[in-house]
């Protein structure tokens, strides 16, 4: 007898019953511009990632739960700027796009509650009023501050021009671009302030611009950095690394000084509350503090030694008007001076997934108002996905906004209030080794990867979530495509198939009544506990590994019992073949959200209900005596 103790096996039952399980969840990414088609970037960082979550979620909690909404980005520069090349009305030019971009995300099983526009004529009154209710607020909190600036103006046109509609030679005198925007080269990546362009043109009217004063309203973000610092600091252990650094790095209050004070800084440095120290561009030391009180009480001591210092707050002061027709009117009654302008593309994107939401509820035939219980309810829960070049906007920026439409903005919010949200950030993705560039011929459209290449959405889907862009820039490689392609089309085609054949071959199309193979029973409810911790992450890429190991379970169970062949014991055989089903379905439940067709073929082989789509099914083995129908291609096969 062994005398040591035995461990509990895992219980997976009790596994499934501890998942974190929002009241409700909203689920968005970052939104397409009404400019162009879907390409690869858009797939792999903010429409796959949170379909696969969206998906997850309503096996999880129930589709009825969930919102999965998004839509296009129509307002701003970029929108108007395409549709004046191509020359149709702006409203004309959207249209076209948006219904391009529609059949694109049905074609990759995108499967959103609803798919808008900020422009659209099912969303537009209520995201206008919705933006305008966030303007009176944040008015209100006095989280508006007013501010004259200079920017571009047609004297031809008689109108004040974005960034986007000037062109000049870069300042850079190692560049030679021609066709620098106002304040930025997309060529050497060079930032420089509008004046310092070289020989400007408006792109509208080939006129040369003039540098004229206009007033806007600044959002002051740094009247809720402590706030927003204190729950930035209560996700150090659930956000991706890379977002939760950045933001940070970027609240935590700090200030700088010339270095010529360096040596004197050094004397005082203990006596100073706990910070960080780092040289900074211009000759300079940057000191970060971790709360304001903080640098407060140590820009003090070092005035006190004649150590002049400049407070860090640049990232805290964003303009949120524009000079633009196409947008959300600002509401001028609160100020003359903003009759006529618009509210900023960035702020109104932010805005729009809660607008959307009410069209989506609209949609399903209830009430629109129902959409507090998803935005305002501490219980439920946002996911937000987005590039990792956007984190500041959809952390910083939006914190600050949904902080100041509360009654209080210096506190966390409260039932009855938007709620926090959760970002997950994702890196670049590089096409055979590049960043993507139509120049250089390795841009691919969503469109073209189906319609040009051949591939199905499924292997698509299923290839961008084994890239992990949750933890580093990944490589979109063709060659590693095709190989992946051929696993899904050999080893795993394999292990749906074998059982089904087996079935309908010795089992007359029944599953045999069978005992669980134990090991498979433990390797199940290992296998649960880490899919459900990482699907709640958004983190695929081991995870998928892993369910392919899982998958190889069918393969040994045929190779050492034997299940096809009559001349092996059949209680043997039939134990096997239960336990392979188990496996089967297992499979099938875990894999939905990243194939969500080939798993539905799949479904229709077992004959299982649509309803079997659930996390409450891991787990549970079809019944014996369970009619089995025929294969189906699942995966397509791969030409060598």
């Amino acid at each position: 007898m062994d005398p040591r103790p035995k461990i509990p096996a895992l219980d997976i039952e009790n596994i499934k019953s501890q998942a974190k399980r929002p009241k409700r969840a909203v689920v968005t990414g970052g939104m397409p511009y009404a400019n162009g088609p879907v390409h690869l970037g858009h797939l792999a960082g903010a429409l796959i990632p949170p379909d696969i979550c969206a998906r997850y979620l309503r096996m999880l909690i129930g589709a009825e739960n969930v919102l999965f909404v998004s839509g296009n980005d129509d307002h701003g520069s970029t929108s108007e700027l395409a549709a004046l090349k191509a020359g149709v009305p702006v409203r004309e030019f959207i249209d076209g796009i948006h219904d391009q971009q529609s059949r694109t995300l049905k074609n990759y099983s995108i499967a959103f509650d609803t798919f808008s526009g900020t422009s659209r004529p099912d969303c537009f009154p209520i995201h206008s009023a919705l933006s305008q209710d966030f303007i009176r607020k944040l008015h209100r909190n006095g989280m508006l501050e007013k501010r004259t600036s200079r920017q571009w103006f047609d004297p031809k046109l008689s109108r004040f021009l974005q960034d986007r509609f000037v062109n000049g030679k870069c300042p850079n005198p190692k560049c030679d671009n021609e066709s620098a925007y106002s304040d930025q080269c997309d060529k050497c990546g060079s930032q420089y302030e509008p004046s310092e362009l070289l020989n400007p043109r408006s792109t509208l009217s080939d006129a040369v611009p003039e540098l004229r004063d206009t007033v806007h309203w600044w959002l002051d973000l740094w009247k809720v950095s402590e706030p927003l610092r204190t729950w930035i600091q209560t996700k150090d252990k659930t956000w991706r690394a890379a977002v939760y650094t950045e933001v940070l790095g970027t609240v935590l209050p700090s200030l700088a000084f010339a270095n010529v004070h360096e040596e004197k800084y050094k004397g005082l440095k203990a006596s100073l509350p706990k910070h960080k120290s780092k040289y900074a561009p211009g000759k300079k030391v940057q000191l970060q503090f971790e709360t304001k009180a903080d640098l407060t009480e140590a820009r003090r001591s070092l005035d006190a030694q004649e150590i002049p210092s400049e407070l860090l707050d640049g990232w805290a002061h964003r303009s949120i008007s524009r000079d633009v027709a196409w947008g959300i009117p600002m509401p001028a009654d609160l100020d003359p001076e903003m009759k006529g302008k618009t509210l900023y593309v960035w702020p109104d994107s932010l805005i729009a997934p809660i607008s959307f939401s009410q069209v989506a509820l609209k949609e399903k035939g209830l009430d629109p108002e129902l959409y507090k219980s998803f935005w305002q309810d501490p219980e439920a829960r946002i996911y937000q996905f987005l590039g990792q070049d956007n984190v500041y906007f959809y952390v910083l920026m939006q914190g600050a906004m949904w902080l100041g439409t509360q009654a209080d903005p210096m506190r966390p919010p409260v039932a009855g209030e938007f709620q926090l949200t959760d970002v997950f950030g994702s890196y670049h993705l590089w096409v055979e080794g590049e960043k993507m560039s139509k120049s250089t011929g390795n841009f691919y459209s969503g469109d073209q990867l189906l319609d040009e290449k051949g591939y199905t959405g499924d292997q698509i889907r299923y290839f961008l979530a084994t890239l992990s862009l949750h933890e580093k820039n990944s490589n979109f490689d063709f060659a590693a495509l095709n190989e992946r392609n051929k696993f899904l089309a050999g080893p795993l085609n394999a292990a749906f198939e074998k059982p089904i054949s087996a079935c309908h071959s010795r089992f007359e199309g029944k599953v045999p009544a069978g005992v669980l193979n134990e090991k498979i029973v433990e390797e199940t409810a290992k296998l649960v506990q880490k899919y459900l911790r990482a699907m709640d992450r958004s983190e695929h890429g081991v995870l998928l590994g892993q369910i392919e190991n899982y998958a190889r379970l069918i393969n040994s169970l045929f190779t050492q019992h034997k299940p096809h062949d009559d001349r092996f014991p059949e209680e043997e055989r039939r134990n096997a073949l239960y336990s392979c089903f188990y496996v089967l379905k297992n499979l099938m439940i875990m894999l939905y959200p990243f194939a969500p067709v080939t798993m539905e073929k799949l479904r229709e082989s077992l004959r299982l209900p649509a309803d079997v789509f659930r996390i409450e099914e891991l787990g549970r083995p079809i019944e014996a005596g369970h009619a089995i129908g025929e294969k189906q291609e699942f995966f397509p096969g791969v030409a060598e």
